[in-house]
């Protein structure tokens, strides 16, 4: 199954630590790079976020942005430092008795003692388990999406080769019609000139010409490349670059049919091989 390079999967999941949220985009590229976007919080998960990448996908430039937003009052996170309240209080009722006071501590005038309120870490192991697994799932989705464009893709393609397929055929059943036009052309340039040639001599320079223009190696080429394409793109496993090599192969043989073309009919399918080469050549640039 055919894969392509550009995708795009957002997954947003609530946990303890906060809304976690990660995006993905990824566009086409001659190799596998990954770029991260993340909070302090979890810059250390980076190495293994970077393996499930390497494990999910081959080819492409990957965009991964990662927020961690806090869920509610921010004050979810935070801890009163219960020891040093019991602290300051004890030494405001001793205050009250030095100085014969009554003064009652507000827990607004307690909280504005410094390092009286405490951040609660939240725990590495339980922060890491939940962003690499709600990361798998981002990932599951992107290669998801890939793989519908791969197939969109591969319809095209598929397309292309059964159109290059036809025109291969029909430029092998055409070689004969070429045979017989090259000898009356060359037979109707003698007499134009009132030419008397011995007719052995014109059978020999015609199998000459036959031989410069023998175009049977590329109908050959061009169906063997067909069929290659074809199991690539069954395979299931990365192709972009083999199927590039083989859109190369085609479009050799398509530009060497042309050169040795002296028909019309067989120029003009030479040239609608190279279009539909082309279209196959565009197509494969964001196959992964």
């Amino acid at each position: 199954m055919i894969s392509s390079m550009t995708g795009f999967a957002r997954e947003t999941v609530a946990t303890d630590f906060g809304t976690l949220s990660i995006e993905l985009r990824s566009i086409n590229h001659r190799y596998l790079e990954t770029y991260f976007k993340l909070p302090d919080l979890l810059r250390a998960f980076e190495p293994a976020l970077r393996d499930q990448v390497q494990s999910v996908l081959k080819r492409g430039k990957l965009e991964i942005m990662m927020r961690l937003e806090a869920a509610g009052a921010t004050n979810e996170h935070l801890t009163l430092n219960e020891t040093l309240a019991k602290n300051v209080i004890a030494l405001h009722q001793e205050a009250n008795a030095i100085l014969g006071t009554a003064h009652a501590l507000s827990p607004s005038e307690l909280m504005r003692f410094p390092n009286m309120l405490i951040t609660r870490t939240p725990d590495p192991d339980a922060l890491e388990s939940i962003t690499t697994q709600t990361f798998a799932t981002a990932l599951e989705s992107l290669a998801k999406n890939r793989q519908a464009e791969g197939a969109r893709i591969q319809a095209v393609i598929e397309d292309r080769l059964s159109k290059i397929a036809a025109l291969t055929e029909k430029a092998q059943a055409l070689r004969p019609e070429a045979i017989t036009r090259l000898r009356d052309k060359l037979t109707a340039r003698l007499a134009e000139f009132a030419i008397e040639v011995d007719q052995q001599r014109l059978e020999q320079e015609l199998v000459f010409a036959i031989q410069k223009l023998d175009i049977d190696e590329e109908i050959d080429r061009l169906h063997s490349h067909v069929v290659a394409m074809t199991d690539a793109i069954a395979r299931n496993e990365p192709i972009g670059r083999r199927l590039d090599f083989l859109t190369q192969e085609l479009n050799r043989e398509a530009n060497t049919l042309g050169s040795k073309s002296q028909d019309a009919e067989l120029t003009a399918i030479a040239v609608e091989l190279k279009v539909l080469i082309e279209q196959i050549r565009e197509q494969i640039q964001n196959i992964e």
